[in-house]
């Protein structure tokens, strides 16, 4: 019977269109974020999500267009912790990270579409000072998957003896760095190394990252620029001296880019297992942060969380003809009408994170 009655609501949830859920599940805004977009295959990324084309992007402007009104962090916070109304249908653009396509290809199409957006930025990375270790697991395994299969055997063979390692061939290889930790970045520069990859060199002649200027051009342009930790680093993870660094100093990092007085913060991969009154308190003791960026999909959190829904997630990436939001939306709202059916603040279904 259980059983039975779960397949009924499912078919129910199934059937419900999407511009019918906005009145069932009721949210005062739906937050969506990219990494990059560019038609360019792009190694640091290629292999944990690939950039959204640039044709796709710009139909998922035309739909945010058509179907919502965007709104900035500001007009949030206004409404959140004001009182102060937002639009209906209100929608929040943000980009993670920092890569350089957010300036060269996603910063055209905004200003041309007279969209606002959000670039969270990890400071560490701005000027192309250093890279993230698993921008290099991706740079690794687009370089394996281009020798011929003699050199990778030699290249395995190092990695096997050096790391006491089962690896057999570039499959393999792949599978294990990119299945490495933050904590094991000395053993992803040894295998680079193995296959003949200058990180300095790449840092500086393809420069993956924006730069001070341009970020300082973005706010110029009106969009806001806010923080996303100086290491992209799971803030959970960490002690509550660190992670108040970590949050801290990259919005003083981008306050001293922008000079803006208030800065907004977003989460590297989730704020899963922070504690929210641990962050109230900070917020208290350092009144120049604004709001916390979440990646939650529609999920209710604190007056200060805003959750947003993550568009290169793997199962929908190249779901829709021309964008994949209609079915993202869809996804998101029918988790959010299933875990109120059942009664469970739990998810439906395991959130994926992002890289």
């Amino acid at each position: 019977m259980k059983k039975t009655v779960g397949k009924l609501a499912k078919a129910v949830r199934m059937a419900i269109p999407l511009g019918l859920y906005p009145y069932l599940v009721r949210r005062d805004v739906v937050g969506v974020f990219y990494h990059a977009v560019s038609d360019q295959r792009l190694p640091h990324i290629q292999h944990l999500y690939p950039p959204e084309r640039v044709e796709r992007f710009e139909a998922a402007l035309r739909y945010i267009k058509k179907h919502y009104h965007p709104v900035t962090d500001e007009q949030i916070e206004a409404h959140r912790l004001h009182g102060r109304s937002l639009p209906r249908g209100a929608l929040h653009l943000s980009f993670d990270d920092g890569f350089a396509e957010c300036f060269t290809v996603a910063r055209p199409l905004l200003l041309q579409h007279g969209i606002p957006c959000t670039f969270y930025v990890t400071s560490n990375w701005l000027d192309n000072q250093s890279m993230f270790y698993r921008n290099k697991a991706s740079l690794c395994v687009e370089a394996i998957r281009q020798l011929a299969p003699d050199t990778v055997k030699m290249v395995v063979t190092s990695i096997n003896n050096a790391m006491d390692t089962r690896l057999t061939d570039a499959a393999s290889f792949s599978a294990w760095v990119m299945s490495l930790g933050g904590v094991d970045e000395p053993v992803i520069d040894m295998a680079a190394r193995m296959l003949g990859i200058d990180m300095a060199e790449y840092l500086r002649d393809r420069q993956p990252y924006m730069t001070r200027a341009q970020v300082q051009q973005l706010h110029s342009d009106g969009f806001t620029v806010g923080a996303h930790t100086r290491r992209h680093i799971k803030i959970a993870q960490l002690a509550p001296q660190e992670a108040e660094a970590e949050i801290v100093g990259s919005a003083q990092d981008v306050q001293q880019i922008t000079g803006t007085q208030r800065v907004h913060f977003s989460f590297p991969y989730s704020a899963t297992g922070v504690g929210r009154d641990w962050l109230a308190d900070l917020r208290s003791r350092h009144p120049f942060l604004g709001l916390f960026f979440d990646t939650r999909d529609l999920q209710l959190d604190e007056p200060f969380m805003v959750n947003r829904i993550w568009a290169e997630k793997a199962p929908y990436r190249a779901t829709g003809a021309q964008t994949n939001l209609p079915d993202l939306l869809h996804a998101a709202y029918r988790a959010e009408a299933y875990k109120a059916m059942q009664g469970q603040a739990a998810d439906a279904e395991p959130a994926i994170e992002p890289g």
